[in-house]
């Protein structure tokens, strides 16, 4: 069973693996407006609407994974203060 000092550091790992996802989601929502502002020469459509609402969906998901991951982290840094482990 793992101490609440080392599942702490596991949610941190979680943490940059969820804020890594919700950036990736926030550069490509980003890359694909931007497209509509300047097309290229080589780029003669519209990026579907639906790729937009879907990398939106999964952003989405990923914010709710993160606040539980706070919310974890939080509980788990008020019980290592309770016992002393801070």
């Amino acid at each position: 069973m793992q101490t609440p000092a080392e599942q702490y550091e596991q949610l941190v790992g979680e943490e940059d693996r969820v804020v890594f996802g919700i950036q990736t989601c926030e550069h490509c929502v980003k890359l694909l407006l931007d497209n509509l502002k300047h097309p290229g020469e080589a780029q003669k459509q519209d990026p579907n609407p639906e790729i937009l609402k879907n990398i939106h969906e999964v952003e989405q998901l990923l914010r709710g994974e993160w606040l539980n991951i706070k919310i974890q982290k939080e509980l788990l840094a008020n019980q290592m203060k309770h016992n002393g482990d801070v």
